[in-house]
């Protein structure tokens, strides 16, 4: 094993010797080339400044447009646009026809759709009782 040690140590001398040798003579780059990567680099400055100054008239036109709008499309925006306020104002609608539906039109009770009546009987008509169902339940709770 110490045969194939040394046999790999005296390949590497040679190694060695090539590797001192480029490490002496470094290449130095040709004037040609360091122009053009020169010339390159400065293109891309300038195309990088043009996008910079770009970017911020575009945010300065922004904030103009946006101070220039009122308090509605300015919360407009802020939900996403005037098409989503018409789906929500849609939805809206459609929550307060059915609130003002179902208590218009005197849904039965918690009481009676449950199955339990009052136990109260009226005296002489149904106008004399002023307390319905649910307050009935309270009231015989609280005793």
């Amino acid at each position: 094993m110490t045969k194939m040690h040394d046999d790999n140590d005296r390949d590497f001398e040679g190694l060695e010797a090539f590797f001192t040798a480029a490490r002496d003579a470094a290449p130095e780059p040709e004037p040609a080339f360091l122009t053009q990567m020169a010339l390159q680099a400065e293109v891309i400055a300038t195309e990088r400044r043009e996008a910079e100054a770009a970017a911020l008239a575009a945010l300065v036109a922004r904030r103009q447009t946006s101070q220039k709008r009122g308090l509605v499309a300015t919360l407009a925006a802020a939900f996403g646009g005037w098409g989503a306020l018409g789906g929500m104002a849609g939805g809206m609608a459609t929550a307060t026809v059915a609130g003002l539906w179902i208590g218009l039109a005197q849904a039965p009770s918690l009481m009676q759709s449950m199955g339990l009546q009052s136990t109260v009987v009226a005296s002489a008509s149904a106008e004399e009782n002023y307390l319905n169902d649910a307050d009935i339940l309270a009231l015989a709770l609280m005793d």
